[in-house]
Parts: structure tokens; sequence; C-alpha cells
């Protein structure tokens, strides 16, 4: 009896696992927000390109800005409350880390979304382990040296499902193979 329960926990994680593939390249559409969604496979979608790590944040920006979807312009993701996050984790499941629109600019010590609006303060946020907005060393020997140029930003991104599916803030040299593009409706695109 014990060796069949444990056959069966073994066939359910493994179907479970199996459900958990990530959903790339396919628009799905946010009601509360009249918005469409794409976890976008840099690899997929551009082929041949990344070769070099061509896929830091300003570049994906750039690239999710030339992309449309039912006549709607493309952006990073802005993600301003838990219903968009909870959506983002539980429809496309990314198994890898994954941009979205939200960048910390050290000169002004504030974060800013790829439409340009700032964000606020008391804003929904999901940070994962601590980063350092200070522009001091940190405590942790791992960990970058902060905004020691003032001239640089931290992209946002979000971790994988697998490590949590939280917010961190690395330096310009990171490149991800996934971004979160959204497709607002035309009067939205900067709101």
């Amino acid at each position: 009896m014990r060796n069949v329960a444990l056959a069966l926990l073994v066939l359910i994680g493994s179907a479970t696992s199996a459900l958990a593939k990530p959903l790339l390249d396919t628009p799905v559409y946010y009601e509360p927000n009249d918005t469409y969604i794409e976890l976008v496979s840099l690899e997929n979608q551009y082929p041949g390109r990344f070769v070099r790590n061509e896929s830091g944040w300003l570049e994906v920006k750039v690239m999710a800005a030339k992309r449309t979807y039912k006549g709607r312009r493309g952006r990073l993701a802005v993600v301003r409350d838990i219903g968009m996050h909870n959506f983002l984790r539980d429809t496309f499941k990314p198994d890898k880390p994954s941009w979205f629109g939200l960048q910390y600019l050290c000169q002004y010590n504030r974060l800013i979304w790829a439409n340009g609006q700032l964000h606020k303060k008391d804003g929904f946020q999901r940070w994962g382990r601590v980063w350092n907005v200070q522009g001091k060393r940190p405590n942790n020997p791992n960990r970058s040296d902060g905004c020691s140029n003032f001239n640089y930003f931290y992209a946002v991104h979000y971790w994988s499902t697998k490590s949590g599916f939280t917010w961190n803030a690395n330096a310009r040299n990171v490149h991800w193979k996934l971004m979160f593009v959204e497709y607002p409706a035309r009067e939205q695109y900067w709101r």
C-alpha cells in the first residue's frame, strides 16, 4: 500500500511539473486593465540575435515598443497591482528571469515605469532579496556595489516562479532571455 501511495505522489508530481511549462509568445487578455500581455521568448522571436547577449533592459525596452498586437503598440509590462502580478505568475509561469517595465534611477533614488510614470513610493511592489539603493557597498560580498555611478540605473526583473516570482534590480550588464510585453489600449499607453 505504501508503494502505491508513493507511486501516486510521483505521478501527480510529474503531471504537475509538466503542466507548469511557461506559456511563451502567446498574448493573453487581462480584462481588469483592458490589456493584452505576452511572455516573449527572445530566443524564439529574434533567432540568432542574442548570440552576443544583446538582451539588456534598454534593448528589450526598444524591442517591446516595436511589437504590436491587434493594432496595439507594445511596451514592457507595467505591474501596478497584485492582480496583474498574480495574472503574470499564474498564466505564464516563467521558468527563467523575465524583464518587465521598471527601472531604478540611481541619480534620483526613484523607480520609473517604462511608460515614463514614477512608481509611487507606497505603490505595489514584490521585492525579493534586499538590493542596495543607497549606493553603498552591501554587507553581502556576493552583491554589487550598488549605484556607484549616478548616471547608472538598475533594471528590474522578475525571478522565475521556481525562485519565488519576486522583483530584483540589477545593473545594466545583466541579460535575460524573456520579457513581459503589455499591449494596452491606445489611451492607456502612457498611463
